[in-house]
C-alpha cells in the first residue's frame, strides 16, 4: 500500500511537473500574444492617424476642384462676354462699311443715270 501511494505520489509529481511547463509555455505564448496585440494596437493607431491624413487630404482636393469649377465658370463667362463684344464691333465695323459702300454705289448710279 505505501508503494502504491509513493507511485501516485510520484505520478502527482510528474503531472505537476508537466503542468508547470504547461504553464511555463502558456506564460510565454501569453507575453508573445501580448507583444503582438500591442504591435496591433500601434497598427491601428498608425492606420487611424493615416485615414485622419487621407480625410484631410480629401477634404483639400474637394474644395481645390470646387475652386476650379468657380473659376472655369468665370472664365467661360468673360471670354463669351469678351467674343460678344467682338462680335458686336465687328457687326458695327461691317455694318458701316456696307453703307459707306451702298453710299458710293448710289452716288455712281446717280451719275451714270444723269
Amino acid at each position: 500500500m505505501e508503494k502504491q501511494i509513493i507511485n501516485m505520489l510520484s505520478d502527482i509529481q510528474q503531472n505537476m511537473k508537466v503542468f508547470d511547463q504547461n504553464l511555463k509555455e502558456l506564460d510565454r505564448n501569453m507575453k508573445g500574444l501580448d507583444g503582438r496585440m500591442q504591435g496591433l494596437e500601434s497598427n491601428v493607431q498608425g492606420l487611424d492617424g493615416n485615414m485622419k491624413e487621407f480625410r484631410s487630404d480629401l477634404k483639400e482636393i474637394k474644395e481645390t476642384v470646387n475652386r476650379i469649377q468657380v473659376s472655369q465658370r468665370e472664365d467661360v463667362t468673360a471670354l463669351l462676354k469678351v467674343g460678344n463684344q467682338r462680335s458686336e464691333t465687328d457687326f458695327h465695323y461691317l455694318n458701316t462699311r456696307i453703307t459707306d459702300i451702298d453710299k458710293r454705289v448710289f452716288t455712281l448710279e446717280n451719275r451714270a443715270e444723269g
